[in-house]
């Protein structure tokens, strides 16, 4: 009665005669329209509400900002549901029917489980092979051949299916390695593909009490693991990112004395306590994510991402589908997915420090400029001096920065600022390469991947109990 009356709501009081034989007449035609199939004709032309994908995940990869700009531009309602980086494929393992869609860094459980959707690659058209990084279509060139094996299972149904059939779509990548203070350590600035130090600068006792580590047993004893092995003070037989007891005990045992002088302030698990430890300086060097250099100048503390001499831990997160998730929304999460590659959430990712496998797509070239493509993807300085990149970063707030040496105001370059134009829809900056510019640290794709030796995320260990079990010894055997 009330669709009829167009939303109009009358009392029974307020019907006169009039009013109310016309409303009878009109429910007179429905009834009729109803009889002569005219019902099912009315409902098929309604707007039908689609169903909410329900999405389990972490904010990076797929934030409240961009679940509402999926519903504005689709019409359909994301359910999120995020968890702490360490523990989220745990919770997805647990119970694959409450999420359809699901994101993670440390998902070689889920695989192993069997519990993603495969599907043909033409389901993600903006994965084109030819446009994406390389280590993503040729893991054997850069990895050992147990490494690659692993990294192949990760993303194909098989070995045999790469480039045919998917089980997981990558949306984000970077190699991890950690964040120092110039102020405190005689390193840097960063000069592209040259490296700043060893991995083992951790345990150097200069900075005891002042080094932070992951509370992850995987990510700390792969990275000493890889430096060890490739130093050849021991050797790993397999693939780095699933070392056995055996070799995780020789780790132990090198780690264990280190941690007992007191060199670790800090195992750390939540984002914003290792920018608030640095930023404060009460710790000078930790592992880290490629973002946290970021916020850590974004309040004011000059701060370098190191470029290990043995390479950083390569990483990339996904996208991907319970086998058990609601058979209405499977073909809007393919469509999610690929949104995740295209430019608005690419864009999203860069701004964390984060690249696209799809770098060769002419749009992200575009959108970014020589300028800010050849920074972020090739190894380029800026087209400004850093005295002109601090005024430009930092002139409004903190004029004195121009004051401080060029060293530190390169380790205050704030790219997201500086590169504004991807974000804002600006001119981009025209000009060449200026000697006196700031350079990514790492360099190009190609050197970065040169360099590297294993990959972390999204693998886990096979024997991932035991690494857990010695790393908890390794952290009771901390001073108090």
């Amino acid at each position: 009665m009330k669709k009829i009356l167009n939303g109009e709501r009358m009392s029974q009081e307020k019907v006169s005669r009039r009013n109310y034989l016309k409303i009878g007449a009109v429910v007179a035609v429905a009834a009729v329209a109803i009889g002569a199939g005219g019902y099912y004709a009315y409902e098929t032309t309604r707007p039908k509400v689609k169903p909410k994908i329900r999405y389990m995940g972490y904010p990076f990869y797929l934030s409240k900002e961009a679940a509402d700009k999926w519903k504005e531009e689709r019409g359909q309602e994301i359910e999120l549901t995020y968890e702490d980086f360490w523990v989220l494929s745990q919770k997805q393992l647990a119970n694959p029917k409450v999420w359809d869609v699901g994101g993670s860094g440390r998902y070689r459980p889920l695989v192993d489980a069997d519990l993603f959707l495969s599907f043909p690659m033409s389901k993600i058209p903006r994965w084109v092979p030819e446009k994406a990084v390389p280590l993503f279509t040729s893991p054997e060139k850069y990895f050992s051949p147990e490494q690659a094996e692993r990294f192949t299972k990760l993303t194909w149904k098989s070995k045999e299916e790469v480039n045919k059939t998917m089980i997981a779509v990558p949306l984000m990548w970077n190699f991890d390695t950690g964040t120092y203070l110039p102020e405190f350590l005689p390193y840097g600035p960063p000069k592209g593909y040259e490296a700043d130090f060893e991995f083992n600068e951790y345990f150097n006792p200069e900075w005891k009490g002042k080094v932070g580590m992951y509370d992850e047993a995987f990510a700390v004893f792969t990275e000493t693991g890889n430096w060890l092995d490739a130093t050849g003070q021991m050797k790993i037989t397999g693939a780095l990112s699933s070392m056995d007891p055996e070799e995780i005990d020789k780790i132990f045992d090198y780690l264990l004395p280190i941690a007992k002088t007191g060199q670790f302030r800090t195992f750390w698990s939540k984002y914003a306590d290792v920018v608030n430890l640095l930023s404060t300086r009460e710790l000078w060097i930790s592992q880290s994510w490629n973002p946290i250099v970021f916020d850590t100048r974004k309040a004011g503390t000059p701060a370098f991402y190191s470029n290990y001499e043995h390479g950083g831990s390569f990483w990339y997160n996904s996208h991907y589908i319970s086998k058990y998730a609601n058979p209405d929304v499977v073909e809007d999460a393919y469509m999610l997915m690929n949104w995740c590659l295209e430019l608005y959430m690419q864009m999203t990712y860069t701004k964390q420090g984060y690249p696209t496998p799809m770098w060769g797509h002419e749009d992200v070239k575009n959108a970014m400029g020589a300028e800010f493509y050849g920074w972020f993807y090739e190894g380029k300085r800026t087209y400004l001096p850093i005295d002109e990149v601090t005024k430009e970063c930092w002139g409004k707030d903190h004029p004195e920065f121009a004051e401080l040496d060029e060293r530190l105001q390169q380790g205050l370059f704030v790219p997201d600022v500086y590169f504004r134009h991807f974000w804002t829809g600006e001119a981009a900056r025209s000009g060449s390469p200026n000697p006196k510019g700031n350079i990514r640290e790492m360099g190009s794709v190609d050197d970065r991947s040169k360099r590297c030796r294993f990959f972390s995320s999204p693998d886990l260990p096979d024997k991932n109990d035991y690494y857990l079990s010695k790393y908890e010894q390794l952290k009771a055997a901390l001073p108090v």
